[in-house]
């Protein structure tokens, strides 16, 4: 990132940080998030960490699951087929109809990127 002009408030602090267009754009898409590379790093770190929109999901309660599917950009199909799980129990563990076993989240977990705990919170 180049160019970028950093505005101070009358205390002479960081207020804002006007970057050009294509990076505004670039950043607001989540271009600079490789899931590839943040799964990788993940087991080095000793902890794992979602970004803060996924954060805020998962601590209002929203159900893990579906939280982190959606930031995988994966329907509940895809999901599924390449876990080897039935789209039907997906959706019902997402409604809160059904719990998610051990055996469900070691399926889902690793098409997913994230440890069996995320999954079972």
């Amino acid at each position: 990132m180049d160019k970028v002009q950093i505005i101070h408030n009358s205390k002479g602090e960081p207020a804002f940080a006007v970057v050009p267009w294509k990076e505004y754009e670039r950043l607001r898409a989540g271009a600079n998030e490789d899931a590839r590379l943040i799964a990788l790093a993940a087991p080095h770190r000793g902890e794992e960490s979602f970004p803060a929109e996924v954060a805020k999901r998962l601590t209002a309660g929203e159900p893990a699951l579906k939280v982190i599917r959606e930031w995988r950009g994966m329907a509940q199909g895809l999901l599924g087929k390449k876990a080897g799980v039935a789209p039907q129990y997906i959706s019902q563990i997402e409604r809160g109809e059904r719990g998610m076993g051990g055996m469900t989240a070691r399926k889902l977990a690793p098409v997913l990127g994230v440890s069996v705990e995320a999954l079972l919170g």
